[in-house]
């Protein structure tokens, strides 16, 4: 794994992250444009309901999304940056939707153990100070039998020559969706064990592809996704997806 952190304490990062949501504000697309989201409620739609968990929610968009879609869901959504959480709120009264939002650490979650039947998460391992112990609390927090849906980049792609030259120029490293205060670089493999040493038994990968994945600072979202009809094409391409999504479920 290599590490790239703008910031070197806690509260800085904090700090750099409230201006980073700040400046994007809230976004009322629809959330499944992205391959993840997409991923994650199809999962969903699978699910009967109960209680579910968004941790690093952001601005709430997938959070609020989801109260309007799948009301069977009572959602609880956390984010470490207090100005996302604000902003998430105003969102939810908006929109008229019950949603708890709640500053919180994705390594230290305050909830009781067994507390959530489903746990999402969709682009935040990638930003954390330990991959490990974001999985071991995203395990604590889910009931025994309860399921996880988890997303996060891999870099066994081309998008790997845009961090190699961020590297070498001395620049910071920049997905196309801007400079983040923390960023994590690690192979799909990396996340599955970081998952399975926290107790999550996982069962089903899904790995998401886009044309043109060498252009320089685009963002993945702008770029069209490729859909291989072809199982073979499909099992060659697996391993080199940009986005991959982790299913699976705590039996311990």
């Amino acid at each position: 794994m290599v590490n790239i952190e703008g910031s070197q304490n806690s509260s800085q990062i904090r700090s750099d992250y409230d201006l980073w949501h700040e400046q994007w504000g809230f976004s009322t697309e629809n959330p499944l444009r992205h391959p993840w989201y997409a991923s994650v409620f199809r999962e969903l739609e699978r699910l009967p309901g109960g209680r579910l968990l968004e941790v690093g929610c952001g601005r709430g968009e997938f959070s609020v999304w989801l109260a309007r879609a799948a009301p069977r869901f009572s959602i609880v959504a956390v984010d470490f940056s207090g100005a996302a959480i604000d902003i998430a709120k105003d969102a939810a009264q908006k929109a008229g939707v019950a949603v708890e939002f709640r500053v919180a650490d994705a390594e230290a979650l305050p909830f009781e153990s067994e507390s959530f039947d489903v746990v999402v998460s969709c682009e935040c391992m990638e930003h954390v100070a330990s991959p490990q112990r974001m999985a071991r609390e995203l395990a604590r927090v889910m009931k025994r039998g309860g399921r996880l849906c988890l997303t996060t980049p891999n870099q066994l792609n081309g998008n790997m020559i845009s961090w190699v030259y961020a590297y070498l120029s001395g620049r910071p490293y920049n997905s196309g969706a801007g400079v983040q205060p923390r960023e994590n670089f690690y192979f799909f493999w990396t996340v599955r064990r970081y998952l399975t040493n926290a107790g999550i038994e996982i069962d089903r990968l899904e790995s998401s592809h886009y044309q043109w994945l060498l252009l320089p600072r685009v963002a993945p979202s702008k770029l069209r996704t490729v859909q291989f009809n072809s199982s073979i094409a499909r099992w060659f391409a697996f391993p080199f997806g940009l986005h991959f999504s982790f299913f699976g479920s705590r039996h311990d």
